[in-house]
């Protein structure tokens, strides 16, 4: 009997809340519809971020096949640290200050910094970076989030640019170092094989290059060899000089879009849910009130 008389109660609480509802149906859907335009336009009236990507290939190794054999006998060295040296130059928040602080163009944003008292830097922590796919990296693909204040496709394209610059800058530099400390090491021994007369080698082959490290394997070399190494050298250290290493680093140029724009639907959405909520919560209190 008592069962009979809990599922009987249970029946008429589920009658009243059903009623309930319908009774409120005015409250509950002008609180949803509420809430859901109040959730789009909290995004409409956000500040608006665009995004854009691009992809960058990497330079061939042939750029870099004259000098392997000042660095070492692996081609693909010299191609590696370029690469290595360019992301890491790119992700530097300290080359944007620089980049924007360089270019005579951007002053829209330049303003929106000013105006807001920020500097590039701060504003592009976390705004740019490798393109992500869950925790897999794209390789050689990058992004860029901004304000409508600055144009990201234009502003990524020069920047991937000086980058480029930058990094061949410093390619070079470090060839020109290595070249010149080859040379030094060269002339240095020469001087000493002529010390011992070493002037007719029997172990090597004039016209092989051969790389060796230490006083004693030059010193087979002779005085003819070594002049030659170091004749050469200097014609590669002159070539470097002039050498521009020019070639199309962009792959796909950038496209901007807008991030808000997705996000206004599912913030609609969401503010239905929690009107739908909201709404239940007050009838809920509502009851307790006038049952009280």
């Amino acid at each position: 009997m008592k069962k009979n008389n809990t599922y009987l109660a249970d029946e008429i609480n589920l009658a009243d809340i059903a009623k309930s509802i319908w009774r409120e149906k005015i409250l509950i859907l002008s609180i949803s519809i509420i809430c859901g335009l109040v959730g789009y336009l909290y995004v409409s009236f956000k500040p608006q971020e665009f995004r854009t990507e691009i992809k960058i290939k990497d330079p061939h190794i042939h750029f870099f096949q004259t000098y392997m054999q000042v660095v070492n006998n692996n081609k693909n060295d010299c191609s590696a640290q370029f690469i290595s040296d360019f992301k890491l130059y790119f992700l530097s928040l300290d080359n944007l200050q620089s980049f924007l602080d360089e270019s005579e163009q951007f002053d829209n944003f330049k303003e929106y910094l000013k105006l807001r008292n920020i500097s590039a830097k701060k504003y592009f922590v976390n705004k740019i970076g490798e393109v992500k796919v869950g925790n897999l990296i794209i390789s050689n693909q990058f992004f860029l989030v901004f304000p409508k204040e600055l144009n990201g496709d234009i502003f990524l394209n020069n920047y991937v640019e000086f980058i480029k610059n930058k990094t061949i800058f410093e390619t070079k530099t470090n060839l020109k170092k290595l070249i010149e400390n080859k040379i030094l090491f060269y002339e240095d021994n020469l001087q000493k094989a002529k010390l011992i007369n070493l002037e007719k080698p029997n172990k090597w082959s004039t016209n092989e290059y051969v790389e060796q490290n230490t006083s004693e394997d030059l010193f087979y070399k002779g005085t003819q060899i070594l002049a030659q190494e170091i004749i050469f050298l200097k014609k590669l250290l002159i070539k470097l000089e002039n050498e521009q290493f020019n070639f199309n680093i962009i792959l796909d140029k950038p496209l901007n879009f807008k991030i808000n724009e997705s996000n206004k639907l599912t913030y609609f959405q969401l503010g239905l849910m929690f009107g739908l909520i909201l709404s239940f919560v007050i009838i809920f209190f509502k009851s307790l009130l006038k049952n009280n």
